[in-house]
This record gives C-alpha cells, structure tokens and sequence, in this order.
C-alpha cells in the first residue's frame, strides 16, 4: 500500500502498450533496486493493450508498491496524463520506459542529487544501450546515432546544468512534485503512439517550457539506467522511421513557427527553407550513391531528419499563414 502524498519519496511513472513481457523483465529489475529508507511507488499505466499487460502488473504486487491503471486513448502522454491528474504524486515524479534496467542504486542516486541542487526543478541521468544477443551493425555503433535512436545519454562526468536546448533522455528524468502541481502537463501530440507517423520528442516539449518558465534542468552521471532494445529495432527500416518522426518533432519543440524572420520576411524565408529541403534531398540521393554500407545508412538517417524537418516547417507556417 502507497504511503500518502506527503510521505511519499518518489512515484516511478511507465506507461506502457503491448509489450507484456518486455515490461515484465523491467518489473522484475525494479525488485533489485535499493529502496531502503524511501517510500516509492511504482504506477504502470496500460495504455488500451490487448495482451496480458493487467496481469504482468498484477503479478508483481507482492514484490513492488505498484498501481495499475489504464488508459484508452492512445498514445503515451496520454497514459502520463492519466497518472498526473489521478495518483497521489511522491515528492519527485520520475519517468521512465517498459524495456529499462536501472541500476541498482538508482532511487537513491535520484534522492542524492536532488537534494544537491535544490534550486532545480528538473533532472536527467545517464543512460546506455542494452544490445539483444545478435551482432550489432557497424552503423549502430555511432555514437550520434546511439544518442538519436538507442538511447545513449552521457551528458557530463560531473553534475551539470543543461544548456539551452538540451534536455534529459525519455528513460531517465525525474521533476519535482510542485511543478506538476502549478498544472503543468504533457502535450497529448507528441510521443509514441500507434499511428506510424507520429511526432517524437515525448518530453521535450514539457522540458522545454520548463526551461522558459525559468526552471533549471540538472544533468547528473550517478542516476543510471540501461535501455534494452529489441533485434527489430537493429534494422534500416526502424532507423529511418525514427529519423522521420525526430525531424517531423524538432519542428514543432523547435520553436520553428514563430520565427523573427518569417515574421519580418516571410518569403525570404521560405526561400531559405525550400533551400534547406533541396539541400537535405540532395544529400540524401548521394547518400544512396555510398558505396559503403554502413555509411549509406548513416548518411541516409541524416538526410531523412532534414527532410522531415524541413517538410513539416513548411506545413506549419503554411497552417500559419492561413489562420492569419
């Protein structure tokens, strides 16, 4: 039984959809985490699955201070909406993903830090691909394309303020109670979703208007979490998916619609902005011409998050220019 809202240390947020037995390998990787001396609760969010989800949850609470609820609508912001607006929340909220191993002393690593920089209102960690048991492609290994697609995320060796315009990673961040408390929440068209071409950035968007609010973020190596990856996701055709949705995303977390200068000189930058789209097509038609493999694919993830970007800018100040 969760202890009340003012006893509580931490609430562990995981929405989740369809992956039963992946959640139940993170599940059984939280038993292992050290909770002596908090009050922790674990809250799964099953968001509409059609698989045994209730019951991989249900199964752990005789080893975990779980809650189980459930979200129709789809889409995970939804499911963290869900948990902000109904669960008595823990002093610090901390979010992370159904395919997670932390590390064991992951809870009181969140607790230390926090207490170290109690001016900040945000915080992220550091994570690290968990391979499947296959060989990894060549192409995998960079470290740029680690960060954009599988989750690698080593800031700083030492606790460090965020700089403007970057952000925790989805699997490892935690924000102070009160700052949900003001009304904050996720924005609902962001994150993942069944639709197959929705927008990335799940939490930047909250992030984000943290940062202009004047929140600060920290960024801190002790709070570690490993993300574990399926073969499927090891293939060309996952990475260029994730290309697409990450360009489509920066441009609306980007800030790109109100921009000083399509608002001074719009066709100037229209001009630029088709410029820009010609560019990344070009770059991407010599990326098909690599004769390496690995590079090919490299070169084609890069060209398709300019594409991405460029096309949904368009269409938003396209959507602007008619509301005007």
């Amino acid at each position: 039984m969760a202890k009340s809202k003012n006893d509580l240390d931490i609430s562990v947020l995981i929405a989740t959809y369809n992956r039963a037995e992946i959640l139940r390998q993170t599940l059984q990787s939280m038993t292992k985490l050290n909770r002596d001396g908090l009050s922790v609760e674990f809250v799964v969010v099953d968001n509409n699955s059609s698989d045994h989800t209730k019951e991989v949850i249900e199964s752990f609470t005789d080893r975990l201070p779980i809650r189980y609820l459930f979200e129709s609508r789809p889409g995970k912001n939804c499911a963290l909406n869900k948990a902000l607006n109904e669960v008595p929340l823990g002093k610090l909220v901390a979010f992370t993903d159904d395919d997670v191993e932390p590390q064991k002393d992951w809870l009181k690593a969140i607790i230390a830090i926090t207490n170290r920089w109690p001016d900040y209102g945000a915080f992220g960690g550091q994570s690290y691909p968990i391979w499947p048991n296959e060989e990894i492609p060549g192409w995998a290994r960079r470290r740029w394309i680690q960060s954009s697609c599988f989750g690698f995320h080593d800031y700083s060796e030492h606790d460090t303020p965020y700089s403007p315009g970057s952000y925790p990673f989805g699997v490892n961040y935690w924000i102070r109670r009160e700052i949900f408390s003001e009304g904050r929440r996720y924005n609902d068209a962001f994150g993942p979703h069944p639709a197959s071409n929705f927008l990335m950035g799940s939490e930047v968007s909250l992030l984000q208007q943290l940062t202009i609010d004047g929140y600060g973020i920290m960024y801190s190596p002790d709070a570690v979490v490993g993300h574990r990856f399926q073969p499927e996701m090891l293939s060309e055709k996952y990475i260029k998916k994730r290309s697409y949705r990450l360009g489509r995303g920066r441009a609306h977390w980007g800030n790109l619609e109100p921009t000083t200068l399509f608002n001074k000189h719009p066709n100037i930058w229209l001009f630029l902005r088709l410029g820009s789209l010609m560019k990344a097509l070009a770059h991407y038609a010599r990326a098909l011409l690599s004769i390496s493999h690995n590079r090919r694919i490299e070169r084609e993830f890069y060209a398709i998050g300019k594409i991405a970007y460029n096309i949904e800018s368009l269409r938003l100040t396209s959507r602007k220019r008619r509301s005007n």
